[in-house]
C-alpha cells in the first residue's frame, strides 16, 4: 500500500518537475501550450531529465523507504500516472486519451523522465554504498 501511495505522489511531483522545466525556460509563454519545444527542446529535456533525477535520488538515499527493484516500478507507475492525469481531461477539457498520448511524450521526452529519475537512484545507492570519510 505505502509503495501506491508513494506511485502517486511521485506521479505529482515528476509532473510538477516537468512544469518547472517548461516555466524554467519558456516563462509565461509555457502556460499556453508545449510550443516552448519548438526552439529549445534540449534544454527542456535536459531539466526535464536533471530534475527526476534531484527528485528521485533522496527516495533512493533512504533505503528504507522503498526497495530497489520495487523503486523502478514505482518510478514506471509514476511516469504512467503523469499520462493518466493528462488523459482524464482535469488539467485540460480538449485533452482526451487519444491525443494525451503526444503531450505526454512531448513534456517527458518520450522516456527521458524516468531514465533520468534511474540516473539519480542509480548515484543516491552509490552515494549511500560509498562509507564514511568524515572521521579522516
Amino acid at each position: 500500500m505505502r509503495h501506491a501511495l508513494l506511485a502517486v505522489g511521485l506521479t505529482f511531483v515528476l509532473g510538477g518537475s516537468v512544469a518547472a522545466a517548461f516555466y524554467a525556460v519558456g516563462g509565461q509563454s509555457a502556460l499556453l501550450g508545449p510550443y516552448v519545444l519548438n526552439h529549445s527542446w534540449p534544454v527542456m529535456y535536459t531539466l526535464v531529465a536533471v530534475f527526476a533525477a534531484v527528485v528521485t535520488a533522496p527516495i533512493a538515499y533512504f533505503a528504507w523507504l522503498v526497495p530497489g527493484r520495487v523503486l523502478v516500478a514505482v518510478i514506471l507507475a509514476a511516469w504512467a500516472g503523469e499520462y493518466v492525469v493528462l488523459a482524464s481531461g482535469v488539467l485540460a477539457n480538449e485533452l482526451n486519451p487519444l491525443n494525451a498520448i503526444g503531450y505526454w511524450i512531448a513534456a517527458t521526452g518520450g522516456p527521458l523522465q524516468p531514465v533520468g529519475a534511474f540516473v539519480g537512484a542509480w548515484l543516491a545507492w552509490r552515494l549511500r554504498a560509498q562509507p564514511s570519510r568524515l572521521g579522516e
